[in-house]
């Protein structure tokens, strides 16, 4: 079985969330990410994933969320569960 990652986000001023691609959401408070707190709709909606799902980023804004930060795990964690080699961070290719 695989992991589940990141298959859309919804971003209001509540909260910010994770669509999972087995249909599970995660969510955190808006008020977590001072930068997505201040962004415009326009900037909160222009968003992109990374590391093959493992993250998000709003490139407009310089933010970066990891799935891994929404389900209060390691970095390492979620790679290892995901499939990914350890040392072989998406994140910083």
């Amino acid at each position: 079985m695989n992991a589940a990652l990141v298959r859309d986000v919804r971003v209001d001023d509540h909260q910010i969330t994770f669509i999972l691609t087995d249909d599970r959401e995660v969510s955190a408070p808006t008020s977590w990410s001072r930068l997505l707190t201040d962004a415009t709709e326009r900037q909160r909606a222009n968003w992109r994933l990374g590391g093959f799902g493992t993250y998000v980023e709003w490139p407009s804004i310089d933010e970066h969320v990891g799935l891994w930060t929404l389900l209060g795990v390691s970095e390492e964690e979620l790679m290892e569960a995901s499939g990914f080699e350890i040392g072989r961070n998406p994140i910083h290719t």
